[in-house]
């Protein structure tokens, strides 16, 4: 059974203990980003990269989904907070985002798709919403039983991820050891 991250949630995923096991800067400094791109933030929760992104996107767009409408709203109050006004904020559902066909430069799918019960639909869509010559990355834990990661009977591993994405039509670029725990598979379109 999928996890699902809820609003109560919301500080421990904004923690600085977070910081210390996934660094923002090193996963963004991974990622093919142009300053002019628009990126989809695909269960952005309260915002962990969203605000990041915002920050190095100053000619883009930071486009924020989420199923939950509370993690969205903190993602709002913290762009409020540091005057960011290149983020929208977009309530999705977890199976179709609700973005138009060609619409972004690149999409970050931070720990997500361990969290749905349909990736491969959840890959088809975020293909679609991507535009071509575009990247989409896949950040997920490398190993089932890690604090705050999945069980060993919700577990999917690296190379079942990679393949969905080739079989929606990804191309492979690169794998990167982001932290101990987690990897991140970059894709282009």
């Amino acid at each position: 059974m999928p996890r699902k991250y809820n609003a109560k949630q919301k500080e421990d995923l904004l923690s600085p203990d977070r910081a210390k096991t996934l660094d923002t800067h090193r996963v963004m400094s991974f990622l093919p980003l142009m300053v002019y791109q628009d990126v989809a933030d695909v269960g952005c929760g309260p915002g962990y990269f969203s605000i990041p992104l915002a920050k190095f996107l100053f000619d883009g767009q930071v486009l924020a989904l989420d199923i939950h409408k509370q993690m969205l709203q903190a993602v709002e109050v913290a762009a409020d907070k540091l005057n960011l006004s290149n983020i929208t904020t977009i309530q999705s559902s977890e199976a179709k985002l609700r973005l138009n066909k060609d619409s972004v430069d690149g999409a970050l799918l931070s720990l997500i798709l361990s969290d749905t019960g349909t990736p491969e639909k959840l890959l088809k869509d975020t293909k679609n919403v991507i535009r071509n010559g575009g990247w989409m990355a896949i950040i997920e834990w490398k190993t089932y039983g890690l604090q705050g990661g999945p069980n060993k009977t919700g577990f999917t591993g690296e190379n079942q991820f990679k393949s969905m994405a080739l079989k929606t039509g990804f191309r492979f670029t690169g794998r990167y050891h982001v932290s101990e725990s987690h990897y991140m598979l970059v894709f282009s379109t």
